[in-house]
This record gives C-alpha cells, sequence and structure tokens, in this order.
C-alpha cells in the first residue's frame, strides 16, 4: 500500500463556517498510519451545530482532534481532498461564511 504526500496536504487543512443564523461547521482532514492492510490513511471530520445555541471553543487546535460528530474514511489524498472541496462548497451554498481556515483547490489529477 502507497500513500502519496504533497506538500499541500503537509500542513493542516481546515475550515470552520458560521451562518447569519448563528450556526456553524468545522470540517477537517487528519491522516493516520492504517492498523491493518484494509484500513483508511485520510480522514475527513466534521463537528457543527445547526441550532446556534452552542458556541465552537476558540483558541483552540480544533483541526487537530482524531474524531469528530461526523467521520469518513478515504485511501487517497484526493479521494479527501474531493470530499473536504464538495462539503465546504454545499456550506457556502448554503449561506455560510468562511471564518477561519481555507478551502484548497483540487489537484488536476483528482479528475
Amino acid at each position: 500500500m502507497t500513500t502519496q504526500t504533497r506538500p499541500l496536504l503537509q500542513s493542516p487543512i481546515f475550515a470552520h463556517f458560521t451562518h447569519p443564523d448563528g450556526s456553524w461547521y468545522r470540517l477537517w482532514i487528519t491522516h493516520s498510519i492504517p492498523k491493518t492492510e484494509r484500513g483508511h490513511p485520510w480522514h475527513l471530520h466534521a463537528t457543527y451545530d445547526k441550532s446556534g445555541t452552542l458556541a465552537p471553543v476558540a483558541g483552540t487546535r480544533w483541526y487537530e482532534q482524531t474524531y469528530g460528530m461526523a467521520n469518513w474514511d478515504f485511501g487517497s489524498d484526493d479521494d479527501v481532498l474531493v470530499s473536504f472541496r464538495a462539503r465546504a462548497q454545499e456550506r457556502l451554498d448554503h449561506g455560510y461564511e468562511l471564518r477561519e481556515g481555507a478551502i484548497p483547490d483540487l489537484p488536476a489529477e483528482a479528475f
């Protein structure tokens, strides 16, 4: 099993979105060494509050957490980037504003 590591994925990839109604959404990528041959090295996580009643903790490195409220596993860095970008775009399409982090461009070979 081989895993490519691009300079893009050597830095933390995360995004924090807020909505005018007070709700928020956090999205981040982690990388791990699979424990089994069938394991997945790339992970996408999300934490959110759609009610706007819970404020996210500021000033922390929340994007280093190994789990979120929702978690998805991927076999390649291309796949996790495509999913990150799609979920981030969904937030923007629903009126959320990017407040922290960034939405990386997709590598050409992802298409």
